[in-house]
């Protein structure tokens, strides 16, 4: 059984009851001590305050600030933070729970005895062990069985996969070398976002392909070998660099996600620069289109069309044969999934509907296209190679034991995929500021749970509480609240239909959210004394009127619940506009010029304006959001910024001064406020790692803090053997690469 565990440099040993750091013996008391052990032994896990009691102080009476005198020792003893915590993490009100990684030894087991696996507390009988494993097995027939009754595809026989990197951050978004001798991935190791190769040899290392500090990502390899292109968030635009080393140059300005065709003579790419890696972000946003060019950067020419099919258009895959490239859309109602396009004619077809469709690729005979979206599956979709359509029904190949697969790439003899592997941990946080928006003191979490993910939270008309958005793995999200410290989290909605967009009444004494009971979309309402929820307005236009031609895209209700404003997405240009109805029957009226692509509409504090994200669209660089204010009753649009990278606007400040917004800069996530009259920024909140992400800053009506989203992104590299699955398409007019 376990009895040596490893973190950094901290050595704990339960034979000899001693806990080292770099070789040198700490000083613990025992009951600080004892809690260490037993929150290491399950990392991840949420000790309760009684769980904790019963174990130290089985036989004793004591009270709450024992166990917090402890756990005070113990941060000190480590160097641990509270507000900032590294290794032994607070939950507010429930307990604490051990979360960095650990590596364990084993002592040699008596003969005949077969030792409990290291990862596991010594405690757990054989039979508890059958248990979790059955639970394992569950949870992920659980998530077969909801992909395989989403799409009505069988599932393939399981092959499990291989860990190839172990890096504790980010290793993501991998492609195979053409000979297959080697992987190039993206990895935040040195604290940037750098393109490293990885040898399938024996002797694997890790060397670093640029070193720059550039937040270069989406690396791409040459058919020859000799070249890998990649995106760089800093500079911009699409990049190439000797495969061995060297110096890199700038292929296009603009543009990113780079593939090349199987001759090796050009390149398509994304218009939009917008490249979000979290687990379930899309790579574009809607405006962007494909574009291809000579390896000289020569004679770029557009491949697809914003309006054909609406959405944004993103990672871009060739197939062998050179004749399609594959891609995904995303934004695009109806459209979203994986379209093929003809690289000659320019014809665009779908081939497979749905939203959680990240990244394809083809398979190395044409036979079929894989698709990662974002969890612990992979789905095979047959293909005609020499028509480029369907042939045969879907296929979904389980990966066990990874959370999410991000990134696909196939192996030269065509027999492994590449992907990575990613976790998120995403909670609430609290930022206290000063009036303008500046930082008051250093920001810290308000949940620390194992969701899957706690988002969009909305604070309360006195900034006494949040409401916010919780999915937990094996149900739809449903709306919690909690006081604005993390303490009394409660969950207010149950129904087994998503739903989201919190926002409270003036009163405080009802939350408002979108939901789709009973089939039917609409905003409701709950009432926190009683709990009885009732719809507030359906999302249908009312007999006798025809809504305006789109689909529709976020919303926010006014501060009165008496206006609500919403965008939609008119096919005809592919781009948002935004409107406004009242809240009785749905009359919308559109806001703002027709020219402009606007969304995520942000009522002032007095609904007189609308905070908005102007997207640019068409050519490549043109990818960028912007803050933009519109006057609700001229529809004058003023746009605020005018950068490189992502504004995405979400709250207004009390006196309606300034704008709370998720700012993406050099591949970095900060919050900013925007002055609204002068478009001047300050920050909130300071960057703090490629693999962090902030979002949904909603500023307290107090005026004294901003909440918002924080997640963080673990990844590694992973290779997966393809099952031989389904029936090989037709090759017919198919050309080996």
């Amino acid at each position: 059984m376990a009895t040596r565990y490893h973190w950094r440099d901290f050595v704990l040993d339960l034979d000899t009851y001693r806990l080292e750091r770099g070789g040198v013996a700490l000083t613990l008391e025992p009951k600080a001590f004892n809690l260490l052990a037993l929150l290491i032994s399950r990392p991840g896990h949420l000790f309760t305050k009684q769980e904790i009691f019963e174990a130290l102080w089985a036989d004793t009476a004591v009270t709450d600030h024992a166990l917090t005198r402890v756990v005070a020792q113990l941060r000190r003893v480590l160097g641990d933070d509270v507000r900032q915590a590294v290794y032994l993490e607070t939950v507010p009100t429930r307990g604490y729970r051990w979360i960095h990684a650990i590596e364990t030894e084993d002592s040699v087991a008596p003969a005949g005895l077969v030792p409990v696996p290291a990862e596991q507390p010594n405690w757990i009988s054989r039979l508890s062990m059958a248990v979790i494993g059955l639970a394992a097995a569950l949870m992920l027939g659980w998530v077969i069985r909801n992909a395989v009754a989403e799409a009505g595809t069988p599932a393939a026989e399981i092959a499990w996969p291989v860990q190839l990197t172990t890096h504790r951050g980010l290793d993501f978004q991998p492609a195979f070398s053409p000979s297959g001798d080697a992987v190039a991935f993206v990895s935040d190791r040195s604290g940037a976002l750098e393109v490293y190769v990885r040898s399938l040899g024996g002797n694997a290392t890790d060397t670093p392909l640029t070193t720059d500090g550039g937040q270069n990502v989406q690396p791409a390899w040459s058919p020859d070998g000799h070249t890998i292109a990649f995106h760089s968030y800093r500079r911009g635009g699409v990049w190439t660099v000797p495969a061995r080393g060297g110096v890199a140059r700038q292929l296009a300005a603009a543009g990113s996600r780079p593939a090349w065709s199987p001759d090796g003579r050009q390149i398509v790419f994304q218009s939009d620069e917008h490249t979000d890696a979290s687990p379930n972000g899309f790579g574009a946003q809607l405006g962007s289109t494909l574009w291809i060019t000579g390896i000289d950067g020569d004679h770029p020419r557009p491949l697809t069309r914003a309006d054909l099919p609406p959405g944004g258009h993103s990672s871009p895959a060739w197939s062998p044969n050179g004749r399609f490239v594959a891609f995904t859309v995303y934004d695009g109602g109806p459209s979203n999934g994986v379209w093929v396009v003809d690289v000659k004619s320019g014809e665009a077809w779908a081939l497979r509907a749905g939203r959680r469709a990240y990244e394809s690729v083809f398979a190395r005979d044409g036979s079929a296209i894989f698709v990662a979206g974002g969890d612990s599956l992979i789905t095979r979709l047959p293909l005609d190679a020499a028509t480029g359509r369907l042939n045969g029904r879907p296929e979904v190949l389980p990966i066990p034991g990874v959370p999410g697969v991000r990134g696909l790439s196939v192996s030269p003899d065509g027999l492994r995929l590449a992907f990575a592997g990613l976790t998120l941990d995403s909670q609430i946080w609290r930022q206290p500021i000063h009036p303008d928006g500046s930082p008051a003191a250093p920001a810290s979490p308000l949940t620390g749970d194992t969701s899957r993910r706690n988002s969009a939270p909305s604070v309360s008309p006195d900034g006494r509480r949040v409401a916010y958005v919780s999915t937990r793995r094996g149900e739809m999200s449903n709306i919690w609240v909690m006081n604005i410290d993390g303490g009394s989290p409660i969950q207010i909605t149950a129904s087994k239909t998503p739903e989201s967009q919190p926002a409270w009444s003036r009163d405080g004494a009802r939350v408002a959210y979108l939901s789709s009971r009973a089939g039917v979309g609409g905003l409701w309402t709950i009432d926190l004394a009683t709990r009885r929820e009732q719809q507030l307005m359906p999302l249908g236009p009312p007999d006798g009127q025809t809504r305006p031609p789109g689909w529709l895209g976020e919303l926010q209700l006014s501060p009165s619940m008496s206006r609500l404003a919403f965008s939609l997405t008119t096919p005809s240009t592919g781009r948002r506009r935004i409107y406004v109805s009242g809240t009785d029957r749905l009359v919308p009226s559109a806001v703002g010029p027709a020219s402009a692509s606007a969304g995520y509409p942000a009522w002032s504090p007095d609904e007189r304006y609308l905070a908005v994200e102007v997207k640019e669209s068409g050519a490549p660089g043109s990818g960028s959001v912007q803050a933009g204010v519109i006057e609700v009753a001229s529809g004058a649009l003023r746009v605020l910024t005018g950068v490189r990278g992502q504004t995405w606007v979400r709250s207004w400040s009390p006196d309606g001064r300034y704008l709370a917004v998720a700012a993406l800069r050099d591949g970095l996530w900060s919050l900013r406020a925007i002055d609204a009259a002068s478009g001047q920024e300050r920050e909130m909140l300071s960057p703090v790692s490629p693999r962090v992400f902030v979002r949904y800053p909603d500023w307290s009506p107090r005026g004294d803090s901003v909440v918002f989203e924080r997640g963080e992104m673990h990844a590694n590299i992973w290779t997966v053997a393809l099952p031989n699955v389904g029936t090989t398409a037709s090759s017919t007019g198919h050309t080996a690469p």
